[in-house]
């Protein structure tokens, strides 16, 4: 059988979960530092359970194509086999990626003759304690989620396999990715080639909540160039006034260092080959004070609150979230529980002493793991996600699907599970058989203003990326950096602590740690 050409738009129709990622095409799970937060327990089995109204995939039927054409092979490198299909792919992940990411999935078995299989993990450190349990024990899956561990943890313990002459950087596939690759060069190396760039932390809000208390929306603040941290305080200082239990802004931890971030610095830099810390900076004291005074002032709340239940009773402002999941929980929550919401998006307010807009930035894709049994199957998987983030067919049809208005309806019905879709009648809402209406399923909606703050959150015309390295090391690390009154980033965001007290009591140890990486990096380039 000849290889089934694919359609944009059945791949984007397919059943891809709602934690897309706002303002890229990949079709993938939240990408967010607090996402892990929501990480589902360990599961036994290797594949997540379908709703009972839902059609499962037989992905080894769609991967049965003769040949992998030349066309799909772009991007690809010297010890890239022509022609060769991916067979089996084995991830290890923290959420299943076949049912999860069903446009890759697809891509991956029409395209190149593979399916993947995901063993379940947790997130965290556990996500690489179990990895090198299997790398050590030669039985490594194939590929690996990226995670800011990975990044110098991971590739400075030999966990990763580097890539170069797998895929070409120069290849017009990675065009405008280029320097996001090299930014996560190893001693010269590239272990990590990320599908595309994309947002941390958004400050997410409920357009219906503002209207009632007469306050401008942020998003045409930021349409004026006009979203700063003024503005931003100004806000907050008029909403808590309307009665003692309204907070201005609540989020996970890490805000402080996104909005840190906005001034153009990492607090903590990975450049290659050594690793700086910036913490005694005077812009990134500048804004953890100014973070520190809000708090004292009484706009921030207390941390960390689960976005399907930050809005519900009205009286937080600003939701510092990870932005797909903070956006689409909100609106979940509110069609659950039929409440009125309008939901929109921004940046971290911008710097107003900063040249240009800068943000925290984030990207998506994933690693080869040392020892991995199918590295061509891997880099496939590693094209797919690529090839999704740059198709225009493949963009436009999901961008149309995200901004579809339209009802979602399972493929079955409730009552008598006759198969809408099989018979070719989805345009059906009410069961030819029995009568019953069809059930609806709870469909996120991005709006035009919505996407076009998504697009501009991840055009480097517009934004200045900062790719943070502070979360790239162990646990010990980052409890001096997050989690109460004395940690670093959270003291001053949520408690009000003084940023420079904290930084003083600290930095000796996070030296003291930060010396053992560079050490890794010293061993790693012979010296």
């Amino acid at each position: 059988m000849k290889k089934k050409q694919i359609a944009a738009a059945s791949i984007v129709t397919a059943a891809i979960v709602s934690l897309t990622s706002c303002g890229s095409s990949s079709g993938r799970a939240d990408t967010s530092a607090d996402s892990a937060q929501t990480t589902a327990a360990p599961q036994s089995a290797v594949t997540t359970s379908q709703n009972e109204l839902d059609n499962v995939t037989d992905w080894e039927e769609m991967a049965k194509i003769e040949e992998v054409e030349a066309s799909d092979e772009e991007g690809t490198g010297s010890l890239y086999t022509a022609g060769q299909k991916a067979g089996e792919v084995k991830a290890l992940c923290y959420y299943d990626l076949a049912s999860t990411q069903s446009g890759l999935a697809e891509l991956l078995a029409q395209r190149y003759g593979g399916t993947i299989t995901t063993e379940i993990a947790s997130s965290g450190s556990a996500y690489f304690d179990k990895l090198g349990v299997l790398i050590a024990s030669g039985d490594s899956p194939d590929i690996v989620r990226y995670d800011w561990m990975a990044y110098p943890t991971g590739i400075a313990k030999n966990m990763f396999t580097a890539l170069d002459d797998w895929l070409d950087i120069d290849s017009p596939l990675w065009s405008g990715e280029k320097d996001v690759i090299d930014s996560f060069n190893f001693l010269g190396k590239h272990y990590y080639y990320p599908s595309d760039v994309s947002t941390n932390f958004a400050i997410i809000y409920n357009t219906r909540s503002l209207e009632e208390a007469g306050l401008e929306k942020p998003a045409d603040l930021y349409f004026e160039n006009n979203w700063t941290w003024d503005t931003f305080e100004d806000m907050m200082s008029r909403w808590v006034n309307i009665g003692a239990d309204y907070v201005g802004f609540t989020g996970g931890s890490w805000s402080a260092m996104m909005f840190a971030n906005t001034t153009g610095v990492k607090l903590i830099d990975m450049t290659g080959s050594d690793i700086i810390n910036n913490l005694k900076n005077t812009e990134v004291q500048r804004a953890m004070d100014r973070l520190s005074n809000m708090k004292k002032l009484g706009y921030i709340g207390d941390g960390f609150v689960d976005p399907a239940e930050a809005f519900v009773d009205g009286k937080l402002l600003f939701l510092g979230m990870g932005l797909t999941w903070g956006y689409e929980s909100a609106q979940g929550s509110f069609f659950k529980n039929g409440l009125d919401g309008d939901f929109e998006v921004v940046p971290f307010p911008r710097d107003p002493n900063a040249d240009r807009y800068y943000m925290s930035a984030d990207t998506y894709g994933f690693l080869v793991p040392t020892g991995a049994k199918n590295i061509q199957g891997a880099v496939d998987w590693i094209l797919c996600g690529r090839l999704w983030a740059t198709d225009p067919e493949i963009v436009a049809a999901d961008r149309a699907r995200r901004m579809d208005t339209s009802p979602l309806y399972y493929a079955k019905c409730p009552q008598c599970k006759y198969n809408f879709e099989a018979e070719g009648k989805n345009e059906l809402t009410v069961c030819p058989e029995c009568g019953a209406a069809r059930k609806e399923k709870f469909k996120p909606v991005y709006s035009e203003r919505v996407m076009r703050v998504c697009d501009d959150m991840t055009d480097p015309g517009k934004f200045g990326f900062v790719f943070d390295n502070s979360l790239g090391f162990n646990d010990d690390f980052s409890a001096i950096l997050t989690g109460g009154e004395e940690s670093l980033y959270d003291g001053p965001i949520y408690f009000g602590s003084s940023y420079n007290q904290l930084r003083e009591a600290n930095y000796n140890l996070i030296e003291t740690y930060l010396e053992d990486y560079r050490e890794l990096i010293r061993k790693a380039a012979g010296n």
